[in-house]
């Protein structure tokens, strides 16, 4: 199997909702944006540095015109992360390991 061959067996959505990100020891949410979503996980944009292996909560919240939804609430542990260049934005992929609510 190639460097770049897919294995990830989920179906994965496009969202482009904006999502709130809950760190250990950070008063404040960080805010990102929650670029696809699938099963068992998420591809998340923000401009927070994250560890390999960090636990910490998301809140996704629904489309500004979807109705009136509760958000996402998980728990997710990071899998990877890399530099999208001079935005300063990060983009991680993050495996859901939770559902709180």
């Amino acid at each position: 199997m190639g460097r770049m061959t897919e294995r990830r067996r989920d179906r994965r959505i496009p969202l482009g909702c904006k999502v709130g990100l809950k760190f250990r020891g950070h008063a404040a949410p960080v805010v990102g944006d929650c670029i696809e979503l699938s099963v068992s996980g998420m591809t998340i944009h923000s401009r927070h540095v994250p560890q390999m292996d960090e636990v910490f909560e998301v809140a996704v919240l629904p489309p500004e015109h979807g109705g009136p939804f509760q958000p996402l609430h998980a728990r997710v542990r990071v899998r990877r992360c890399h530099n999208l260049g001079p935005s300063g934005l990060y983009e991680m992929g993050v495996e859901i390991i939770e559902i709180i609510r």
